[in-house]
This record gives C-alpha cells, structure tokens and sequence, in this order.
C-alpha cells in the first residue's frame, strides 16, 4: 500500500515503534519482584512495604502492556485507514475513467 501522500504508513511505523519501545521496559519491571520478610531489611512483610510494592509494580506492568496494545491498535487503524483511502480512491479514478469511456 503506497498511498498518495503515505503521511499514514509513516505514522503508523511511529506508532508501531512506540509500541515496541514499550516492551523492554515491560519486561524488566516484571522480575522485580520482593520476596518476602528478607526484602526491604526484613520489614517489607511485617510492615505491608512488600504487598503494596507489588501493587505498584504490577499495575506498572499491566499500564506497560496496555500501553502496547493501544499504540498497537493504533498503528493497525491508521494502515486500515490508509488501505479504505486507497481504495476508494481508486474505485473513484476507475469510475471517472469508465465515464470518459462511455462520453458522459
């Protein structure tokens, strides 16, 4: 697909990207986890720090995934776009052509 103007592909690339850049910061929050009553000088668990830690990181992990779905998306939309432009654009030239043909 090469559309007139290709503003759309290239945007979509940036999108696309973007999404991508997302996954290595994904994939290092996941392993930082705590571990229990050893983390944060032994007070992690007795204190709640480790629980709501968690909270913390996982929620990061799931904003970071979303995040990636969603800029995903929008890089599939914006090539949808393009290819709906493309063809209509198309159907159109084709139509005008058809008209000249026939002398309308």
């Amino acid at each position: 697909m090469n559309s007139r103007w290709g503003f759309e592909e290239d945007d979509a690339k940036l999108w696309d990207q973007a999404a991508n850049d997302l996954n290595d910061p994904k994939h290092a929050v996941g392993p930082l986890t705590l571990d229990g009553a050893n983390d944060v000088t032994g007070l992690g668990q007795r204190m709640g720090i480790d629980a709501t830690y968690e909270q913390a990181r996982a929620k990061v992990e799931q904003l970071l995934g979303e995040g990636q779905e969603y800029l995903g998306r929008l890089a599939d939309t914006l090539l949808a776009v393009a290819a709906d432009y493309e063809a209509r654009e198309h159907a159109s030239e084709s139509s005008f052509k058809q008209k000249d043909v026939e002398g309308n």
